[in-house]
């Protein structure tokens, strides 16, 4: 299963994310010297970690300490401010000066075809030193630009790190930089050199466990949904967004509309199934069906009937064996009910289901495509092999 980027990020209180406390810290404590004497000093961490692990909650709150506080150099007057640019968003590294010029002054304006990366980072280097402001620039996504030009990216690095080198005790260092992206990999890319002068942190963000995710998700609907929702599906959701806390409310959030629209009091793990598929790269197509053996598909159908007629997220394991039997009889396949086993496992290696060890039981869980949708299309594909009076579950 792979998320998509979603166009609009899923609502994130600061109080609905907790076990990133950790990461928080360090984060303060590599930018200890800069909180504490702005324009005395330089910073440079490097946050590393999968969509929805919670970097997003770290920053907003480093950023919003720093607005609240309004954090000054006594003896310099130079204050701190803390900016975040979507780099996914911008094509060259002179459009993300661009926008940092304007996030400081809103009234500038310059034509970015007519300007250079270099040109543009010494008018906003001379506005932060007439204001007496000591800049935190927050790259998130800039792996995304390491991507489309991995030689500007060096020069924009290294053009901001130039203002903060070789000072004289009367000029503040202006810029500091906080480099965010999903994992290390692009570094690769970039000129060593340009990390060579200022030490640069590294902070690992993990995906959350499905115990945290639990938790976190728990809170969420508490506060925000007014639907019921059983623990058990709840635990579906954690399973099936794999630590993503975005897609995690995301899937909430879009269930909740989906129950709404069909009139539904509860939201049900068939919501979230139809609601995953939206979300995800992955899905089970009409062609992908053909590709399998009829064996796969009546164990398909078999799964799909019963998340169909059922409120369950997860069936036991234990339970399939009778009813792969009873579709191999309705649809006159008695000969496949004894490769049961080596099918089954073919579907987990597909990715089509997912088995879960849960103390000493073995639950089977469909999360990529609505089971009444599944069931429908197996159904139309294998009619002409029904007998006249099939045995229905």
């Amino acid at each position: 299963m792979i998320p998509k980027i979603s166009s609009r990020k899923p609502p994130s209180p600061s109080e609905e994310f907790q076990y990133r406390d950790f990461e928080f810290d360090e984060l303060l404590t590599s930018f200890r010297r800069v909180l504490t004497n702005p324009g005395e000093a330089i910073a440079r961490v490097i946050l590393i970690g999968p969509s929805g692990s919670g970097k997003s909650f770290v920053l907003d709150n480093f950023q919003a300490r720093i607005q609240n506080r309004r954090i000054v150099n006594r003896e310099t007057d130079v204050q701190l401010n803390c900016i975040s640019i979507d780099c996914a968003k911008h094509n060259t590294s002179k459009t993300v000066v661009l926008e940092i010029i304007q996030k400081i002054d809103p009234f500038f304006y310059a034509n970015a075809d007519e300007c250079q990366t270099a040109e543009l980072q010494y008018i906003l280097a001379d506005i932060l030193y007439a204001r007496k402001v000591h800049l935190i620039i927050i790259f998130d996504n800039i792996d995304s630009l390491v991507e489309k030009e991995p030689v500007e990216v060096n020069s924009l690095i290294y053009g901001f790190q130039r203002f903060s080198e070789g000072k004289s005790k009367d000029e503040p260092n202006l810029f500091s930089q906080i480099l965010v992206a999903q994992d290390i990999e692009f570094l690769a890319e970039l000129d060593r050199s340009v990390f060579r002068k200022i030490v640069t942190d590294v902070i690992p963000f993990e995906p959350y466990s499905a115990q945290q995710t639990f938790n976190l998700v728990n809170e969420y609907i508490k506060k925000n949904i007014k639907k019921k929702i059983v623990e058990e599906t709840i635990w579906f959701i954690a399973m099936i967004s794999r630590g993503n806390m975005h897609l995690s409310l995301e899937l909430v959030d879009k269930a909740d509309t989906l129950a709404q629209k069909n009139h539904s009091i509860t939201i049900i793990p068939e919501h979230l199934r139809a609601v995953n598929k939206s979300l995800t790269d992955f899905c089970i197509t009409n062609q992908k069906l053909e590709e399998f053996t009829i064996g796969h598909k009546l164990l398909l159908l078999t799964i799909a009937r019963r998340f169909k007629s059922s409120t369950k997220a997860f069936l036991n394991f234990l339970d399939l064996p009778s009813f792969y039997i009873s579709i191999c009889e309705e649809y006159n396949q008695m000969q496949l009910a004894k490769m049961f086993s080596d099918i089954l496992s073919d579907l987990e290696k597909n990715a089509m289901i997912a088995l879960h060890n849960l103390e000493r039981e073995i639950l089977l869980s469909l999360s990529d495509i609505s089971a009444t949708e599944l069931a429908n299309q197996l159904e139309e594909t294998l009619k002409a092999k029904r007998r006249d009076k099939p045995y229905f579950l």
